[in-house]
């Protein structure tokens, strides 16, 4: 049995990048509660939003009006029964003892049910307009910090006093409590050769890329040096990005809607950020791809575009034969959309040999 889980729109218009995708989306907190409480119902497992520090040039004004993630998972929490919330931060960004009383909070408003995604942040734009880019890292050397952030997250978690004197943090004989009631699960979503180790060996889940045809060897391949890692308990969960229609011609023309209205100042903009970066030539093809791999669509090429009866299958298909622990979805409309997959798409992945908690109700 897999995960299902959703990545929220915190942002106005989600992930499309055109002034035509859903005006629904509009990166409100009224919105995403809806969305959350929707996806709690359909028994989906949990909801993940992203860290926003900055909105995007262009017409569409995508992500211009955001919510700063932990404190709308606190939220989310108070107002939720079941399901998973996880929050992103930047590594780069907070103190591991700031994050680290912020999760054991947390964890008083909802037991075991609140998730950490962890990222150091790749474009340049995004972090340094409001002074949050640390300068002076290579790619590598910023796992080196995620790797000792994250121990001294952990020690502060389980041990009663933490002395540490490392090459990023100093913590002198420090105590907090309480302590969480079972570790948060971790998760990270490093593309590179670096950050996939990063993920193994620090995280429960790994986010990758997925799709069909070349993303259904990166499944297989993570999978593979996890094994030759030592950390077979480590999730695989891929990230699905969904166009569905009742037709195929339908999902077409759903997706010919939104290329129309595509926003390229927009996706301009996104990908300036990466380029300015001092170390563009390590980011990740999964960022380039989110920012339209330098092409005028308004989401990216992986994008499964297609029937329910279409999508049923083919989900299924790059499940199985990625060897997924879990999926994580994107959709244009989160109420409707996920309603509609849940029933038609979701459910019943049974027939081939798939199963997940999501329900037809």
């Amino acid at each position: 049995m897999i995960d299902v889980g959703v990545f929220i729109p915190v942002g106005n218009h989600g992930w499309i990048h055109s002034v035509n995708s859903p005006a629904v989306e509009d990166g409100s907190f009224r919105r995403v509660l809806e969305v959350v409480r929707g996806a709690e119902a359909l028994g989906f497992d949990f909801v993940l939003s992203p860290g926003i520090w900055r909105g995007r040039k262009g017409p569409s004004e995508h992500w211009m009006r955001s919510l700063e993630s932990m404190t709308t998972s606190a939220a989310l929490l108070q107002a939720t029964s079941r399901i998973g919330v996880f929050g992103t931060i930047h590594m780069t960004v907070y103190e591991p003892a700031i994050i680290a009383k912020m999760m054991t909070t947390l964890d008083q408003i909802s037991p075991g049910r609140v998730g950490l995604n962890l990222v150091t942040g790749s474009s340049y734009l995004d972090l340094s307009h409001v002074g949050l880019w640390r300068d002076g890292l290579s790619h590598d050397e910023r796992y080196d910090l995620a790797d000792e952030w994250i121990k001294v997250v952990k020690r502060l978690w389980t041990e009663d006093v933490v002395s540490h004197k490392g090459d990023f943090y100093e913590l002198n004989e420090a105590t907090m409590g309480p302590k969480p009631s079972t570790l948060p699960p971790l998760a990270n979503a490093g593309a590179s050769g670096r950050g996939f180790r990063f993920a193994a060996e620090n995280c429960d889940i790994a986010f990758i890329g997925s799709g069909e045809g070349k993303y259904i060897d990166i499944g297989r391949q993570a999978k593979a040096v996890a094994r030759d890692m030592g950390k077979t308990d480590l999730k695989i969960y891929g990230l699905l990005n969904v166009i569905p229609g009742a037709t195929d011609e339908e999902a077409q023309a759903r997706l010919d809607h939104f290329n129309e209205g595509v926003d390229v100042e927009c996706l301009d903009d996104i990908a300036l950020g990466y380029d300015m970066n001092p170390n563009a030539k390590d980011v990740s093809a999964a960022s380039k791809r989110m920012a339209g791999e330098g092409k005028r669509t308004a989401v990216p090429s992986s994008t499964l575009v297609g029937s329910y009866d279409s999508l049923c299958r083919r989900i299924a298909n790059i499940v199985s034969e990625s060897e997924l622990d879990g999926v994580i979805l994107i959709v244009p409309d989160y109420v409707e959309d996920l309603k509609a997959v849940a029933e038609k798409v979701l459910s019943p992945m049974s027939e081939y040999g798939v199963t997940c908690r999501v329900t037809a109700q």
